[in-house]
């Protein structure tokens, strides 16, 4: 069993290593801009860029459980949401096991079927994946214009299309072998439902929105942190969610940790400079923990609040 988890925690040690190292790396030169930055944050972006932050949180909740309908099963929102967030801060922990068997737990004691739930929560992930990648495919030319410059705008809004489509056509005849993976994953049969090819279009279109919405909330952010000097929006949001791709992608990193950063300012870097793309990378990591954190809070009250009317004062469950 400690054999298996050798090539995983030596993945792990591999991508902190090499994200560290670039960090340090672009501190080290861009030492004198960072200690002679003149920080003045402007509060009303970070503000709008805060609650654009959480009502994404929060339309990704809806999104898990109008898709748990697909597995027969009824999940009333404000309980999906407490178990969704609670069961989230686990993702700091390598890997998404933990995460999920939070979420199974959770809602077995609700009685909503863990293996329904989960597997909401698996396919999210996928969806998200990928179309992130479609949506980073859209704004390529701002985050690579050496070379993804040059395509014509109608020939680059084609591609997108393309992929969209793609992802419509192909991810429901793929639930198969999803669901031989997450059997694997989760070590008990998991059955994959058909998905109407109607809802399962509004769902994978919806997938697309948080991606756009985390982008303008990060380009507010860097308005908010560093003024002028901030990245324009077609950078912000084409580098943040391509960053963002890689933290999911590299599951050795916890929550992406540090090799979300280093993607970040790598992206950012060479416009506005490694001093200002290390402060807001940086900055950004602890903004989204603090919004993500007070999400929870307010969920955790809000779903105390109504328990508790509607059981006369008694005490609030687990």
């Amino acid at each position: 069993m400690a054999s298996r988890r050798v090539p995983g925690i030596l993945a792990q040690v591999v991508a902190l290593g090499a994200g560290g190292w670039f960090l340090l790396r672009t501190a080290a030169a861009s030492w004198g801009s960072i200690a002679l930055s003149d920080l003045r944050p402007a509060w009303l972006p970070i503000v709008v860029a805060s609650v654009l932050t959480a009502a994404t949180y929060l339309f990704l909740v809806f999104l898990w459980v109008v898709s748990l309908r697909w597995w027969q099963e009824r999940f009333p929102y404000l309980e999906a949401a407490r178990v969704w967030f609670v069961s989230n801060l686990a993702r700091f922990i390598p890997g998404m096991v933990w995460h999920l068997l939070g979420v199974a737990a959770m809602a077995h004691q609700r009685d909503v079927s863990p293996l329904a739930a989960t597997a909401g929560i698996l396919l999210q992930q996928v969806v998200l994946v990928l179309t992130g990648l479609v949506v980073a495919t859209a704004w390529a030319p701002a985050l690579l214009s050496g070379w993804a410059g040059a395509i014509p705008a109608e020939q680059l809004l084609a591609l997108t299309a393309l992929g969209m489509a793609l992802l419509i056509l192909v991810l429901p005849r793929a639930m198969p072998v999803m669901g031989r993976a997450a059997t694997r994953l989760l070590r008990r049969p998991v059955s994959w439902p058909a998905l109407p090819t109607g809802e399962f279009t509004l769902y994978v279109l919806g997938l697309c929105l948080p991606w756009a919405v985390y982008g303008v909330a990060f380009w507010l952010f860097g308005r908010g942190i560093l003024g002028a000097q901030a990245p324009g929006l077609s950078l912000a949001v084409g580098s943040f969610v391509a960053s963002y791709l890689v933290g999911l992608i590299v599951v050795f990193a916890p929550s992406g940790l540090v090799v979300r950063e280093a993607a970040l300012v790598a992206a950012l870097a060479p416009a506005i400079g490694g001093g200002a793309a290390l402060i807001v990378a940086i900055a950004s990591r602890v903004w989204l923990l603090m919004v993500e954190l007070a999400t929870v809070l307010g969920v955790v009250l809000v779903h105390g609040a109504v328990h508790r009317r509607q059981h006369g004062g008694r005490g609030v469950e687990p």
